[in-house]
């Protein structure tokens, strides 16, 4: 089998490749692996140079190297080839899918991830591309857009998170959507809807609490208008993951289970898929069971 390691070399504002490449090659040196590094240019050439090695047809590891944007490429690239694995090292600013593991330090234990074993992980389609975490759509996609414009001033790490809520928060904004799941169809304003196959977003909200990537079912949290000091309330309960349970939230917050899901917005909004945004009008979402294998750290679990 090759090992090629994606690197995004700026994961972790520059510094992530400077401490990563020589865990490579002493790992790599180790095992008597053969092997490639990769330095990413943007998202298309990393997703076009994934599928070119995956339709090799011979066996692949592909070890994503940077956040969950990149991850979100090399899945991308590799989707539909039985011959290719997933390996996650996280290096970016958030790093949410990792938190899908038991044991986060064994994503950069590079001799346990070689001897790590293959396991089917579920993955959301949706028109225009695949997620492996989370599609955020409303309120919390525009924290991850206005994030991405703070996160390398003095507010960088999980403080760029937290700056970019509090002002987005502030203005209160809401977006009228039509969603449809198991024969219910609705039509209402809502704060935000996330479409989830992971638990967390933003850096560690732990949005879908319930979400498991090996359970074959999306999960999806609405939430509906609220101001003031419910809402700042309910968004601690939204950090911690306790939400669904907190009295702030009845009426408020919607959790669903499903294998199929659509969501169209009245006014074009944005859409956060895992991280990254892009434009919204509208889309069906599917999850699709074990469509991809992730590699499980030698130690590690998949939860």
């Amino acid at each position: 089998m090759k090992h090629i390691f994606i690197v995004n070399p700026a994961a972790g504002s520059g510094t992530a490749e400077k401490k990563l490449l020589p865990l490579i090659r002493s790992a790599v040196s180790r095992s008597g692996f053969e092997y490639e590094i990769h330095r990413t240019l943007n998202k298309q050439e990393t997703c076009d140079y994934v599928r070119q090695k995956a339709s090799e047809g011979s066996p692949v590891r592909f070890y994503a190297c940077g956040g969950d944007g990149t991850l979100n490429d090399v899945l991308c690239g590799m989707i539909g080839c039985a011959n290719a694995q997933l390996a996650v090292i996280p290096c970016g600013s958030g790093n949410d899918f990792a938190k899908n593991f038991s044991d986060r330090k064994a994503l950069w234990d590079l001799d346990a991830q070689m001897q790590g074993t293959p396991q089917p992980c579920d993955v959301i389609r949706y028109e225009g591309g695949y997620s492996l975490n989370m599609l955020n759509i409303g309120v919390d996609c525009d924290v991850a857009y206005r994030q991405t414009q703070i996160k390398n001033s003095v507010l960088g790490g999980p403080l760029s998170y937290v700056a970019a809520a509090v002002q987005v928060l502030s203005k209160s904004n809401t977006y009228r959507m039509r969603y449809r799941a198991d024969g219910i169809e609705k039509e209402e304003e809502l704060m935000l809807c996330a479409i989830a196959n992971g638990c967390f977003c933003g850096g560690g909200f732990k949005s879908a609490p319930k979400a498991s990537v090996k359970d074959g079912m999306m999960d999806i949290c609405i939430v509906r208008p609220v101001k003031g000091a419910t809402l700042l309330k309910l968004l601690l309960k939204y950090h911690q993951g306790t939400h669904l349970q907190a009295k702030e939230a009845e009426g408020i917050v919607e959790y669903l289970q499903c294998r199929t899901f659509s969501l169209q917005p009245v006014s074009p909004v944005n859409v956060s898929v895992d991280g990254e945004v892009l434009a919204f009008s509208g889309s069906s979402f599917e999850l699709l069971p074990g469509a991809v294998r992730i590699v499980v750290p030698k130690g590690a679990q998949l939860l």
